[in-house]
């Protein structure tokens, strides 16, 4: 089992992502500017990415290891929704085969937010119960408290009661149909979901959803690069180590020019304690060389470069 230190580390990282890729059907689709010059860190600075993936963490065989972890395509919910009975009519609509390929995608994530809601809360009470630094970072970030963002969370799972248990098993059905219709940043969360799913995947698909993966985290893309920053077991996602190496710390500078240098720090500290964590299960990312090294950080250069200029056309 794991010791308390052991699960205070996993937990601070849990707590940093849980917020920071907090599901975009259940928040205004606005993403925040890239900003001119270096920002002061501003506690007004909310990141509101784009899709509601979250990963799961793995050991270097592809076995959970005995400590907490987030399931494929988990979300907590700063936001609650218009109303249970809306969520329902969009879903449905989308089951039905009614509106674009977004609009499949904002389905399938909605289920998959409902999916992991439970999750999501009893994770708020363990940070309310055993704050971590970036939890504490969060708050000052958000203005607000573990028990408003708790009392949040509780208002989504009361309007996820709307959907059945097999409504919400047809989400991976949405995924493909989002991903068939050419939907931006789908190929991540469907991929996600076909290998959390347990079924043969054809290689083909396979390849192709890493390929096209890949290149939404290239574009800057902030939920898939926070997947990518969190893929202990790189091969699954085809990535190499380079390559999660550069995408984890775009993920970290651009919390820093999102959120402020503070939660830039507190995330790269809750990193640490994780990646010393799977280093017990022997999933730590190994050393990279003096070259592979180069080639991430021209790499990082690249995403937060495009992950700029994706706010620029969304702004």
């Amino acid at each position: 089992m794991a010791s308390k230190q052991t699960s205070g580390a996993a937990w601070a990282a849990i707590a940093v992502v849980t917020v920071l890729v907090a599901g975009g059907w259940l928040m205004k689709r606005s993403e925040v500017p890239a900003p001119a010059a270096e920002p002061a860190p501003s506690p007004a600075a909310n990141p509101q990415p784009s899709s509601t993936t979250v990963p799961s963490f793995q050991t270097a065989s592809g076995a959970s290891p005995a400590v907490p972890t987030l399931p494929p395509a988990t979300t907590s919910a700063p936001l609650p929704l218009a109303s249970p009975a809306e969520a329902l009519r969009r879903v449905q609509l989308a089951l039905d085969g009614a509106g674009t390929s977004r609009d499949m995608l904002d389905a399938a994530s909605m289920l998959s937010a409902c999916q992991g809601a439970d999750m999501a809360a009893e994770h708020m009470y363990r940070e309310r119960d055993q704050p971590s630094p970036g939890g504490q970072q969060l708050q000052r970030i958000t203005g607000l408290s573990s028990q408003e963002r708790i009392r949040l969370q509780q208002d989504f799972q009361r309007h996820c009661q709307v959907f059945d248990a097999a409504t919400i098993a047809r989400r991976g059905e949405l995924f493909k149909r989002a991903y068939d219709g050419g939907a931006r940043d789908a190929a991540l969360p469907y991929l996600q979901w076909l290998a959390g799913s347990g079924r043969p995947i054809d290689p083909e698909l396979r390849g192709r959803l890493q390929r096209d993966a890949r290149q939404t985290a290239e574009d800057g893309d902030f939920t898939a690069l926070t997947s990518y920053s969190f893929a202990f077991n790189a091969s699954t996602l085809g990535i190499t180590e380079v390559q999660r190496q550069a995408y984890k710390e775009a993920w970290l500078r651009i919390q820093g020019l999102m959120s402020g240098a503070e939660m830039e720090r507190a995330s790269r500290i809750s990193m640490a304690d994780m990646e010393k964590l799977m280093g017990q299960w022997g999933a730590a990312p190994p050393a990279l060389s003096a070259d592979q090294q180069r080639e991430a950080d021209a790499l990082t250069a690249q995403v937060i470069d495009a992950w700029r200029k994706r706010q620029g056309k969304r702004g």
